[in-house]
């Protein structure tokens, strides 16, 4: 366990490296790509804008994404920033983690218009985004026409 803290705390300190004053990302780690996430809470749909290499996830509130959901481990999952692109990796959770309803196993590709699952929480990963221009609420009255990013069927 004391080897799970020492690693798990190596991460954070490797990818959410923060100045303790303003709250803001140091300069080192900026150079992680933001990428947006959606959850239905119980408060409403949350849309999350997340500038980190790595995204631990599980019920602990010292995770970067604390789930307070029974099905979710205390360490449940990590979503990586790498050179081949989004990652969603299982850390050994009791209830798993999919993308898509197929169980993720080691590093598995993640791409916007996947619905990954932590547990039994659905969680939705739109891709990178570009804080200096960040997407905004469309109201619609009537019909609308997409063409929209989603997974081969």
């Amino acid at each position: 366990m004391a080897s799970d803290q020492n690693d798990t705390k190596k991460l954070r300190q490797e990818s959410a490296k923060t100045d303790p004053v303003t709250k803001t990302l140091a300069p080192s780690a900026r150079s992680a790509r933001t990428f947006m996430l959606g959850i239905a809470t119980t408060g409403g749909p949350r849309l999350l804008a997340f500038n980190v290499a790595n995204l631990l996830i599980g019920r602990l509130p010292d995770n970067h994404l604390a789930l307070n959901h029974g099905s979710v481990s205390r360490r449940h999952a990590r979503i990586s920033v790498t050179n081949m692109g989004v990652v969603l990796e299982d850390l050994g959770s009791q209830n798993g983690s999919t993308i898509n309803g197929k169980p993720v196993k080691g590093e598995t590709p993640v791409r916007p218009g996947d619905v990954l699952r932590i547990g039994y929480v659905p969680v939705y990963y739109f891709g990178f985004i570009r804080t200096d221009d960040p997407p905004t609420v469309e109201q619609v009255e009537g019909a609308i026409n997409l063409e929209p990013s989603a997974p081969p069927i």
